[in-house]
């Protein structure tokens, strides 16, 4: 594969720009907003570390940062109409992502080029589904896992970093006095992401984002997530509720468990 023909050129100065100037048009001081705009530079920068750590050429590595620049411009939207992050109660940020792109053509702003448009359309509209499709090409399933894995390591630093208020729309007060539901706890014990239909708590939707360590594909990712902390500060979570301080205890021990197998391979 000639990678100089096969994938088109990219120019960093152009997509950051463009990408600023379309969040600009929207409230940054609004902290829901200035979180999407931090976080969307943070994926691509965690794009670069794993392409790195998978020794891609060039093109492939900006390629994959492209996706993480471009995987939640939908979010803006999102927050205009909604002023919320969860795609239940409002729209799936994946898919408007895709959308305006790609059927608003806002893409043409980031790059010239059309010929990995589908690719690019695909990376971004498989973000954030529970599984992948097992059809996608190896290339496909390449960009795809870049993405979910960089996607994944930051929203693990927003979780600590952010009021939680921001990220869930929910007191702090509901996370410490929330059971753990029964299925969210078996996804977990499971070692598997938890399928969002079976949260129901606030304290479930926390635990969603611990068990996103389950579906992590890269080494490098594994190694990035244990370097910054920020799941062993999710995991050291303190509720009112002495069953679900129990429920915790359990649930850091799988994580624990995990992440030490996957650093032994």
């Amino acid at each position: 594969m000639d990678s100089r023909t096969d994938y088109p050129e990219i120019s960093r100065e152009q997509v950051e720009k463009a990408f600023t100037d379309y969040a600009q048009g929207y409230d940054l001081t609004d902290v829901k907003i200035r979180l999407k705009y931090e976080h969307t530079f943070r994926v691509a920068a965690m794009c670069d570390a794993i392409s790195d750590s998978l020794f891609l050429e060039k093109p492939r590595k900006d390629l994959a940062w492209l996706t993480g620049m471009l995987h939640d411009i939908g979010r803006f939207e999102q927050v205009r109409r909604y002023h919320t992050f969860r795609d239940g109660e409002s729209v799936n940020h994946a898919a408007l992502s895709a959308d305006i792109l790609f059927r608003d053509g806002l893409i043409r702003r980031f790059v010239n080029d059309a010929s990995r448009d589908a690719l690019i359309e695909k990376t971004i509209r498989l973000h954030n589904v529970y599984i992948l499709p097992s059809s996608l090409t190896e290339e496909e399933y390449l960009f795809a896992t870049i993405l979910r894995d960089a996607d994944k390591i930051d929203i693990m630093r927003v979780n600590v970093e952010t009021p939680m208020e921001e990220v869930y729309d929910l007191a702090t007060e509901a996370f410490r006095t929330a059971p753990i539901s029964d299925f969210v706890l078996e996804d977990v014990l499971k070692e598997q992401n938890v399928d969002r239909r079976n949260s129901k708590t606030a304290v479930d939707y926390l635990i969603g984002h611990i068990a996103f360590i389950f579906g992590i594909v890269y080494p490098e990712s594994i190694r990035q997530i244990d370097r910054q902390g920020y799941l062993a500060r999710m995991l050291a979570f303190e509720s009112d509720l002495p069953d679900t301080n129990r429920k915790f205890t359990q649930i850091k021990k799988v994580v624990t468990d995990y992440i030490n197998r996957r650093n032994k391979l």
